[in-house]
Protein backbone atom coordinates (compact mmCIF):
# COMPACT_ATOMS: atom_id res chain seq x y z
CA UNK A 1 0.00 0.00 0.00
CA UNK A 2 2.80 2.39 0.92
CA UNK A 3 4.53 1.58 -2.33
CA UNK A 4 1.41 2.47 -4.30
CA UNK A 5 1.14 5.80 -2.48
CA UNK A 6 4.80 6.58 -3.16
CA UNK A 7 4.37 5.84 -6.87
CA UNK A 8 1.25 8.01 -7.06
CA UNK A 9 3.04 10.87 -5.34
CA UNK A 10 5.96 10.56 -7.72
CA UNK A 11 3.68 10.62 -10.76
CA UNK A 12 1.84 13.66 -9.45
CA UNK A 13 5.12 15.42 -8.84
CA UNK A 14 6.17 14.68 -12.41
CA UNK A 15 2.94 16.15 -13.76
CA UNK A 16 3.34 19.27 -11.63
CA UNK A 17 6.98 19.61 -12.74
CA UNK A 18 6.02 19.24 -16.40
CA UNK A 19 3.29 21.82 -16.06
CA UNK A 20 5.67 24.14 -14.30
CA UNK A 21 8.25 23.81 -17.08
CA UNK A 22 5.61 24.50 -19.72
CA UNK A 23 4.52 27.69 -17.98
CA UNK A 24 8.13 28.88 -17.91
CA UNK A 25 8.26 29.18 -21.75
CA UNK A 26 8.01 32.96 -22.24
CA UNK A 27 5.58 34.45 -24.73
CA UNK A 28 7.09 36.06 -27.85
CA UNK A 29 7.03 39.81 -28.40
CA UNK A 30 7.52 41.80 -31.59
CA UNK A 31 7.56 45.54 -32.25
CA UNK A 32 7.42 47.63 -35.42
CA UNK A 33 7.46 51.37 -36.03
CA UNK A 34 4.15 52.95 -36.97
CA UNK A 35 5.36 53.60 -40.49
CA UNK A 36 8.25 53.09 -42.91
CA UNK A 37 9.22 54.49 -46.29
CA UNK A 38 10.05 52.55 -49.45
CA UNK A 39 10.78 53.36 -53.10
CA UNK A 40 8.99 51.83 -56.08
CA UNK A 41 11.04 49.13 -57.78
CA UNK A 42 13.72 48.99 -55.09
CA UNK A 43 14.11 46.11 -52.64
CA UNK A 44 12.74 47.05 -49.23
CA UNK A 45 13.98 45.33 -46.05
CA UNK A 46 12.24 45.44 -42.69
CA UNK A 47 13.64 43.85 -39.51
CA UNK A 48 11.43 44.13 -36.37
CA UNK A 49 12.62 43.97 -32.77
CA UNK A 50 11.98 40.47 -31.38
CA UNK A 51 12.08 38.86 -27.94
CA UNK A 52 11.57 35.20 -27.05
CA UNK A 53 11.22 34.18 -30.66
CA UNK A 54 13.47 31.13 -30.92
CA UNK A 55 12.18 28.60 -33.46
CA UNK A 56 9.32 30.92 -34.34
CA UNK A 57 7.01 30.76 -37.33
CA UNK A 58 6.83 34.15 -39.08
CA UNK A 59 3.98 35.26 -41.30
CA UNK A 60 4.01 38.61 -43.09
CA UNK A 61 0.79 39.69 -44.84
CA UNK A 62 -0.17 42.53 -47.14
CA UNK A 63 -3.90 42.91 -47.74
CA UNK A 64 -4.38 39.39 -46.34
CA UNK A 65 -1.87 37.93 -48.79
CA UNK A 66 1.26 36.26 -47.39
CA UNK A 67 4.35 38.09 -48.65
CA UNK A 68 7.03 36.66 -46.35
CA UNK A 69 7.83 33.86 -43.93
CA UNK A 70 11.19 34.95 -42.54
CA UNK A 71 12.15 37.03 -39.53
CA UNK A 72 13.18 39.83 -41.91
CA UNK A 73 10.81 40.98 -44.62
CA UNK A 74 12.33 41.58 -48.06
CA UNK A 75 9.85 42.90 -50.60
CA UNK A 76 9.69 45.09 -53.73
CA UNK A 77 6.69 47.38 -54.19
CA UNK A 78 5.62 48.03 -57.77
CA UNK A 79 3.29 50.97 -57.21
CA UNK A 80 3.02 54.09 -55.07
CA UNK A 81 0.72 54.35 -52.08
CA UNK A 82 0.38 53.53 -48.40
CA UNK A 83 0.26 49.80 -47.73
CA UNK A 84 -0.78 48.08 -44.43
CA UNK A 85 1.58 45.25 -43.51
CA UNK A 86 0.99 42.80 -40.63
CA UNK A 87 3.27 40.31 -38.91
CA UNK A 88 2.39 37.23 -36.85
CA UNK A 89 5.01 35.42 -34.75
CA UNK A 90 4.16 32.00 -33.30
CA UNK A 91 6.22 29.99 -30.79
CA UNK A 92 5.50 27.36 -28.14
CA UNK A 93 5.02 30.25 -25.77
CA UNK A 94 2.21 31.84 -27.79
CA UNK A 95 1.49 34.24 -30.65
CA UNK A 96 2.49 37.88 -31.03
CA UNK A 97 1.31 40.28 -33.74
CA UNK A 98 2.27 43.72 -34.98
CA UNK A 99 1.29 45.95 -37.86
CA UNK A 100 2.65 48.99 -39.69
CA UNK A 101 2.18 51.11 -42.79
CA UNK A 102 4.65 51.30 -45.66
CA UNK A 103 4.61 54.59 -47.57
CA UNK A 104 5.86 53.84 -51.08
CA UNK A 105 6.94 56.66 -53.37
CA UNK A 106 8.79 57.14 -56.63
CA UNK A 107 12.52 57.57 -56.85
CA UNK A 108 13.31 61.01 -58.23
CA UNK A 109 16.25 62.61 -59.95
CA UNK A 110 16.55 66.37 -60.52
CA UNK A 111 18.37 68.09 -63.37
CA UNK A 112 19.85 71.16 -61.66
CA UNK A 113 22.44 72.32 -64.24
CA UNK A 114 24.94 72.78 -61.41
CA UNK A 115 28.65 71.87 -61.40
CA UNK A 116 31.80 72.35 -63.48
CA UNK A 117 30.42 70.44 -66.47
CA UNK A 118 27.48 72.82 -66.73
CA UNK A 119 29.55 75.95 -65.98
CA UNK A 120 31.65 75.18 -69.06
CA UNK A 121 28.52 75.30 -71.26
CA UNK A 122 27.74 78.97 -70.50
CA UNK A 123 28.64 81.03 -73.58
CA UNK A 124 30.25 84.48 -73.55
CA UNK A 125 29.01 86.72 -75.06
CA UNK A 126 25.37 85.72 -74.85
CA UNK A 127 24.77 86.38 -78.53
CA UNK A 128 27.37 85.42 -81.12
CA UNK A 129 29.53 83.50 -78.64
CA UNK A 130 31.81 80.67 -79.80
CA UNK A 131 29.87 77.87 -78.07
CA UNK A 132 26.42 78.63 -79.48
CA UNK A 133 27.27 80.37 -82.78
CA UNK A 134 30.82 79.51 -83.84
CA UNK A 135 31.57 81.34 -87.09
CA UNK A 136 27.82 81.99 -87.63
CA UNK A 137 27.87 79.79 -90.76
CA UNK A 138 29.13 76.23 -90.38
CA UNK A 139 27.43 75.49 -87.07
CA UNK A 140 28.63 74.16 -83.73
CA UNK A 141 28.58 70.93 -81.75
CA UNK A 142 26.81 72.28 -78.66
CA UNK A 143 24.99 69.69 -76.58
CA UNK A 144 24.51 68.59 -72.99
CA UNK A 145 23.78 65.31 -71.21
CA UNK A 146 22.81 64.71 -67.58
CA UNK A 147 24.61 61.37 -67.52
CA UNK A 148 23.99 59.08 -64.54
CA UNK A 149 21.23 61.26 -63.11
CA UNK A 150 18.07 62.08 -65.13
CA UNK A 151 19.67 60.95 -68.43
CA UNK A 152 18.14 64.00 -70.15
CA UNK A 153 20.06 65.41 -73.09
CA UNK A 154 19.68 68.12 -75.72
CA UNK A 155 21.32 69.43 -78.89
CA UNK A 156 20.83 72.57 -80.95
CA UNK A 157 18.38 72.48 -83.84
CA UNK A 158 19.69 72.34 -87.39
CA UNK A 159 18.68 74.44 -90.35
CA UNK A 160 20.28 74.02 -93.78
CA UNK A 161 22.70 71.56 -92.24
CA UNK A 162 24.03 73.92 -89.55
CA UNK A 163 23.30 73.74 -85.82
CA UNK A 164 23.33 77.28 -84.45
CA UNK A 165 21.43 78.60 -81.43
CA UNK A 166 19.35 81.00 -83.49
CA UNK A 167 17.79 77.93 -85.16
CA UNK A 168 16.48 76.78 -81.78
CA UNK A 169 17.82 74.88 -78.81
CA UNK A 170 18.51 74.82 -75.10
CA UNK A 171 21.50 76.77 -73.79
CA UNK A 172 22.94 76.79 -70.28
CA UNK A 173 23.07 80.23 -68.68
CA UNK A 174 24.04 82.00 -65.47
CA UNK A 175 23.21 85.54 -66.60
CA UNK A 176 21.00 87.06 -63.90
CA UNK A 177 19.82 90.44 -62.61
CA UNK A 178 19.24 91.93 -66.08
CA UNK A 179 16.23 94.26 -66.24
CA UNK A 180 13.62 93.70 -68.93
CA UNK A 181 15.09 94.67 -72.28
CA UNK A 182 14.33 94.38 -75.96
CA UNK A 183 18.02 93.83 -76.67
CA UNK A 184 18.41 90.45 -78.38
CA UNK A 185 22.12 90.33 -77.49
CA UNK A 186 21.02 89.72 -73.88
CA UNK A 187 19.01 86.66 -74.87
CA UNK A 188 20.28 84.37 -72.09
CA UNK A 189 19.53 86.71 -69.16
CA UNK A 190 16.74 86.75 -66.60
CA UNK A 191 15.69 89.62 -64.31
CA UNK A 192 15.85 87.41 -61.20
CA UNK A 193 18.93 87.20 -59.01
CA UNK A 194 19.54 83.46 -59.40
CA UNK A 195 18.33 80.21 -60.82
CA UNK A 196 15.54 78.41 -58.99
CA UNK A 197 16.06 78.02 -55.24
CA UNK A 198 19.16 80.21 -55.28
CA UNK A 199 21.12 78.07 -57.73
CA UNK A 200 23.73 79.42 -60.11
CA UNK A 201 22.80 77.95 -63.48
CA UNK A 202 19.61 77.37 -65.46
CA UNK A 203 18.66 76.67 -69.08
CA UNK A 204 17.20 78.96 -71.75
CA UNK A 205 14.96 77.65 -74.52
CA UNK A 206 14.92 79.37 -77.89
CA UNK A 207 12.66 78.45 -80.78
CA UNK A 208 9.13 78.03 -82.07
CA UNK A 209 7.54 76.45 -85.10
CA UNK A 210 6.69 78.74 -87.97
CA UNK A 211 6.08 78.70 -91.69
CA UNK A 212 9.82 78.60 -92.31
CA UNK A 213 10.85 76.20 -89.53
CA UNK A 214 9.42 73.02 -88.07
CA UNK A 215 12.26 72.65 -85.54
CA UNK A 216 12.16 73.92 -81.99
CA UNK A 217 14.01 73.30 -78.75
CA UNK A 218 13.70 69.91 -77.07
CA UNK A 219 15.25 67.48 -74.64
CA UNK A 220 15.11 63.70 -74.53
CA UNK A 221 16.19 60.66 -72.52
CA UNK A 222 19.44 59.62 -74.14
CA UNK A 223 19.21 56.05 -72.83
CA UNK A 224 15.96 55.63 -74.77
CA UNK A 225 13.81 54.93 -71.70
CA UNK A 226 10.47 56.72 -71.44
CA UNK A 227 9.94 58.33 -68.04
CA UNK A 228 7.44 60.55 -66.27
CA UNK A 229 8.69 64.11 -65.89
CA UNK A 230 7.11 65.42 -62.71
CA UNK A 231 7.78 69.12 -63.19
CA UNK A 232 10.21 71.90 -63.87
CA UNK A 233 10.43 75.55 -62.83
CA UNK A 234 9.92 78.21 -65.49
CA UNK A 235 10.38 81.97 -65.69
CA UNK A 236 10.60 84.62 -68.41
CA UNK A 237 13.81 85.99 -69.85
CA UNK A 238 14.68 89.67 -69.75
CA UNK A 239 14.57 89.80 -73.55
CA UNK A 240 11.03 88.42 -73.68
CA UNK A 241 9.76 90.69 -70.89
CA UNK A 242 11.25 93.79 -72.48
CA UNK A 243 9.64 92.94 -75.80
CA UNK A 244 6.27 92.17 -74.20
CA UNK A 245 6.34 95.50 -72.38
CA UNK A 246 6.50 97.22 -75.77
CA UNK A 247 4.28 94.95 -77.88
CA UNK A 248 1.84 93.37 -75.44
CA UNK A 249 -1.59 94.56 -74.34
CA UNK A 250 -3.97 93.52 -71.57
CA UNK A 251 -5.55 90.93 -73.83
CA UNK A 252 -2.35 89.42 -75.24
CA UNK A 253 -0.93 86.07 -74.28
CA UNK A 254 2.07 83.84 -74.93
CA UNK A 255 2.22 80.17 -74.03
CA UNK A 256 4.52 77.17 -74.18
CA UNK A 257 3.17 73.84 -75.39
CA UNK A 258 5.18 70.80 -74.38
CA UNK A 259 4.57 67.66 -76.43
CA UNK A 260 5.84 64.26 -75.39
CA UNK A 261 6.79 61.52 -77.86
CA UNK A 262 7.56 57.84 -77.39
CA UNK A 263 10.38 55.94 -79.09
CA UNK A 264 8.23 55.44 -82.22
CA UNK A 265 7.41 59.15 -82.46
CA UNK A 266 3.85 58.80 -81.24
CA UNK A 267 2.49 61.56 -78.99
CA UNK A 268 2.30 60.55 -75.31
CA UNK A 269 0.68 63.76 -74.05
CA UNK A 270 0.78 67.55 -74.00
CA UNK A 271 0.95 70.29 -71.38
CA UNK A 272 0.67 74.09 -71.56
CA UNK A 273 2.22 76.93 -69.59
CA UNK A 274 1.38 80.64 -70.04
CA UNK A 275 4.34 83.01 -70.04
CA UNK A 276 1.91 85.91 -70.33
CA UNK A 277 -1.86 86.09 -69.99
CA UNK A 278 -4.37 88.92 -69.54
CA UNK A 279 -1.54 91.43 -69.70
CA UNK A 280 0.43 89.81 -66.85
CA UNK A 281 3.74 88.01 -67.36
CA UNK A 282 5.47 85.44 -65.19
CA UNK A 283 8.23 87.17 -63.23
CA UNK A 284 9.34 84.49 -60.76
CA UNK A 285 10.33 80.84 -60.83
CA UNK A 286 7.01 79.03 -61.27
CA UNK A 287 6.31 75.29 -61.07
CA UNK A 288 5.07 73.62 -64.26
CA UNK A 289 3.45 70.19 -63.75
CA UNK A 290 4.49 67.96 -66.66
CA UNK A 291 2.92 64.66 -65.61
CA UNK A 292 0.33 65.10 -68.37
CA UNK A 293 3.05 64.18 -70.87
CA UNK A 294 2.84 60.56 -69.79
CA UNK A 295 6.19 58.77 -70.01
CA UNK A 296 7.87 60.27 -73.08
CA UNK A 297 11.29 59.58 -74.51
CA UNK A 298 11.42 63.09 -76.02
CA UNK A 299 9.76 66.41 -75.14
CA UNK A 300 9.48 69.22 -77.64
CA UNK A 301 8.64 72.80 -76.60
CA UNK A 302 6.78 75.15 -78.94
CA UNK A 303 5.81 78.76 -78.26
CA UNK A 304 2.74 80.51 -79.63
CA UNK A 305 1.43 84.03 -79.00
CA UNK A 306 -1.36 86.41 -79.85
CA UNK A 307 1.33 88.97 -80.69
CA UNK A 308 1.88 88.50 -84.40
CA UNK A 309 2.70 90.46 -87.54
CA UNK A 310 2.71 89.69 -91.25
CA UNK A 311 5.69 87.32 -90.82
CA UNK A 312 4.28 85.39 -87.90
CA UNK A 313 4.89 85.57 -84.14
CA UNK A 314 6.35 88.96 -83.24
CA UNK A 315 7.46 88.19 -79.66
CA UNK A 316 10.77 86.44 -78.85
CA UNK A 317 10.40 82.68 -78.46
CA UNK A 318 12.41 82.32 -75.25
CA UNK A 319 11.87 81.07 -71.71
CA UNK A 320 14.15 79.94 -68.88
CA UNK A 321 13.76 76.71 -66.90
CA UNK A 322 15.47 74.94 -64.02
CA UNK A 323 15.25 71.90 -61.70
CA UNK A 324 13.61 69.31 -63.94
CA UNK A 325 12.29 66.49 -61.71
CA UNK A 326 12.08 63.00 -63.22
CA UNK A 327 10.61 59.75 -61.87
CA UNK A 328 13.28 57.11 -62.19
Amino acid sequence: MNRIIKVSLAAAAAVILAASCQKEIPAPTVSLNQSYEAVIGEEFTLTPVYENCDNAIYTWTLNEEVIGEEATLTYTFEEAGIFPVSLSVETEGGIATASTQISVSYKYAVLTFEGEYWDALVDDPQYGGPLLYGDMVSGVDYSWYDDGNTFLASELCESYGAAIYWNGGHAISNYVGQEATGDYTLQLAIPLESGHDGSKNFCVHNGYKSGSSIATGYFYFKDGVGRTIESMYVTNTSYYLGSFDVLGTETDWTKITATGYDAEGEVTGTSEFYLSKDGESVNEWTLWDLTGLGAPVKVEFDITSSIVNEWGMAIPGYFAYDDVTVRM
